[in-house]
């Protein structure tokens, strides 16, 4: 995997400070939740033509509809995907609810088995996250090659995306906390700080969907399926 090529590409683009602006704009809007669905879309659009092959893959802001749509669509992915958290999370609250009502009995016992179900809750929580932290690439390059809703839960596919692509994917997610690392610091910078981490989120977008089109084109000779009936 290059990833120096996936760090650098962006400035090869004529119009990337244009294109990065727009993406920009959307980060500061971000908390409305909708335009994260069209940052996320663009994410999708970079792997599209990286696996196609395109020599500029940054592509332009227009599409609107297709954008919000693969966003959306990952969202609701990622949401059936993180439904094990949840579910643990209405465990824990309602053990702790349940507890609270034996304290009269042995506050002994009940500060024992809170304990011990935050504990056991604490390792499932890492668990789900270790696991989804490899699932959640898969998903997206499975995704941005299908173009369907339903080939995010193809299971066995997703699984054996992230099997067959492990070291890529660790890399990844190496590039991606680093990057976020550096924004971090960049960020305590008065004034314009805010405005740098803003640039750099569409950045971390730019970068990963540029990873997650490597990994995807070594599959199948590198042509997504749209694009595959496209020629």
């Amino acid at each position: 995997m290059d990833i120096g090529k996936a760090l650098t590409y962006v400035t090869e683009d004529e119009r990337w400070i244009t294109k990065l602006g727009i993406g920009a704009a959307l980060a500061f809007f971000s908390f409305l939740i909708i335009p994260a669905f069209f940052l996320t879309g663009y994410m999708v659009n970079i792997a599209q033509n990286v696996m196609a092959g395109k020599e500029r893959p940054l592509p332009e802001w227009e599409e609107w509809g297709k954008l919000f749509m693969d966003g959306l669509n990952l969202f609701v992915a990622m949401l059936v995907y993180t439904l094990p958290f949840w579910l643990l999370t209405c465990c824990v609250v309602f053990t702790t609810v349940g507890t609270s009502g034996l304290s009269e009995v042995s506050e002994d016992a009940v500060g024992a088995l809170l304990s011990g179900s935050f504990l056991l809750a604490c390792c499932v929580f890492f668990i789900l996250i270790i696991v989804l932290m490899f699932l959640a690439p898969a998903v997206t390059i499975h995704y941005a090659r299908e173009r369907s809703l339903g080939a995010c839960f193809q299971f066995g596919k997703v699984i054996e995306i992230a099997r067959n692509n492990i070291g890529d994917i660790v890399l990844t997610v190496v590039v991606s906390f680093g990057i976020s690392m550096v924004l971090s610091l960049v960020g305590a910078i008065p004034f314009i700080g805010w405005l740098i981490i803003l640039a750099g989120n569409v950045y971390v977008y730019a970068v990963l969907g540029h990873l997650y089109g490597q990994i995807g084109a070594k599959m199948g000779g590198g042509v997504s399926k749209e694009d595959q009936f496209a020629m």
